[in-house]
């Protein structure tokens, strides 16, 4: 009989832990920035332009409106493993860099 409670101890004990893993999803974050999108982008191009094909950079800096910073990076298992980074400069209303 104890080997019983035994066993069902350890089977429960087995099944609780079953449901514990490590499991981290894979997070894709900022402006997906592939090569055909980043292509159309040429210097010369308005500020709605790069919206409308590029969304609202996901980095704007308060004491410089010139520079628009795009990111796009891919984190798995807890690492980052993609990293992308488009920064326009602005002349006014249209693009003069593009790093």
């Amino acid at each position: 009989m104890d080997a019983m409670k035994h066993l069902i101890l350890i089977s429960l004990f087995i099944v609780s832990i079953s449901g514990c893993s490590n499991y981290k999803p894979t997070i894709q974050q900022g402006n997906a920035l592939d090569s055909t999108t980043v292509s159309q982008i040429k210097v010369g191009m308005s500020k709605s332009d790069v919206i409308q094909a590029l969304g609202s950079p996901l980095l704007t800096d308060d004491f410089n409106q010139s520079r628009w910073d795009y990111l796009y990076y891919v984190t798995e298992r807890g690492q980052r493993s993609e990293q992308k980074n488009l920064t326009l400069q602005f002349d006014g209303n249209v693009i003069t860099k593009i790093n």
